[in-house]
């Protein structure tokens, strides 16, 4: 009888437990419908154009497709659907190991309400996926990996099937590829999304304020989803992770020798800031985007001072340059 007292109230505060923690989850009007599979599952292409004609989101804001094309669009995307390379590429996209079932979709809804913990009141935009073989489709329309808005979201599944999938996006390198893991989607979503709270001074065309915008999106990331690996939200190998964190003292003096930090060239602000895989300026060796990077050590550095300090205060404040000089950074390696 004493054992049976004992379950029934463990599991009795297991369930007071639960309940607090799904009030405390704060509510956030979700929309997101996994159009791949809808038109994956058409059986006409009459079919296909009343799913856009539905959704002319996905035709207008994702394909580029003005209202009076949607038919032309709706009949490439059956053809494209017909053939059985795309069919064993989209068959495999629904294996779990890359967007089966519905993790993603989990994924994103914890995503956005962690966001709405930190920007109470901030709306929620819609998510759609698609998935068209890179946009192959005739030549006439266009297609990316993520379409973000602060009200829309299309993620083309597609393009984040990462090395282990059938085919890779065209004109895609490497170093590019390693943030188009199936498990990088949401965090290369998240940041794009960072974009709609995250303040800059508009007048000022510094590389340290573009760099420090940058490093606001990543710590912004983090923050949301403190279990995504670095690798996958800067695109780095483990290697150069390791390197660049023990040798940031000489990519510091650097930025200083060069006297980078107050230069406005676009030139120059590209070659620190800019898709490369490399920054040979600094060394052979240094991954590429090197501004971005450094730019979140001097924010992450910033907020682990401050513990008080809250997300929304941290992304609404355009002041970049007393951010940078209360960061007291100076080049230091992280402590491991």
């Amino acid at each position: 009888m004493k054992r049976i007292l004992i379950v029934f109230l463990a599991l009795f505060f297991w369930q007071c437990t639960k309940s607090e923690k799904e009030q405390s989850a704060p509510k956030i009007k979700w929309d997101m419908q996994r159009l791949d599979r809808s038109l994956a599952e058409a059986k006409s292409a009459e079919a296909i154009d009343s799913i856009l004609k539905k959704h002319p989101e996905i035709g207008i804001g994702y394909f580029s497709c003005p209202p009076e094309k949607t038919p032309f669009l709706a009949r490439d995307l059956y053809q494209l659907y017909q053939n059985p390379s795309l069919q064993a590429f989209y068959k495999q996209s629904q294996d779990s190991a890359f967007f089966g079932g519905d993790r993603l979709e989990k994924e994103l809804h914890l995503a956005f309400e962690r966001i709405q913990q930190e920007f109470p009141g901030l709306r929620t935009p819609k998510i759609r996926t698609v998935f068209s073989g890179f946009g192959g489709v005739g030549g006439e329309f266009t297609a990316q990996h993520l379409q973000v808005s602060d009200s829309l979201i299309v993620i083309g599944l597609d393009f984040f099937m990462g090395k282990k999938g059938l085919y890779v996006p065209p004109g895609v390198y490497d170093y590019q590829l390693r943030r188009l893991e199936p498990q990088a989607l949401v965090g290369q979503v998240i940041l794009q999304y960072s974009a709609f709270v995250n303040r800059q001074n508009e007048d000022d065309h510094t590389l340290l304020s573009d760099m420090i915008w940058y490093g606001k999106g990543f710590v912004f990331t983090k923050k949301i989803l403190p279990e995504l690996a670095d690798s996958l939200l800067f695109g780095y190998t483990s290697q150069e992770l390791t390197e660049t964190n023990a040798f940031q003292k000489e990519v510091w003096e650097h930025f200083i020798d060069k006297k980078l930090l107050f230069n406005q060239e676009e030139l120059t602000k590209n070659k620190y800031l800019g898709e490369r895989p490399k920054t040979p300026e600094i060394g052979p060796a240094c991954p590429g985007s090197i501004g971005r990077w450094l730019g979140w050590r001097i924010v992450d550095r910033y907020w682990k001072q401050n513990p008080k300090l809250t997300l929304t205060k941290l992304m609404t404040d355009p002041d970049y340059n007393q951010l940078f000089l209360k960061s007291g950074y100076r080049g230091e390696p992280e402590k491991e």
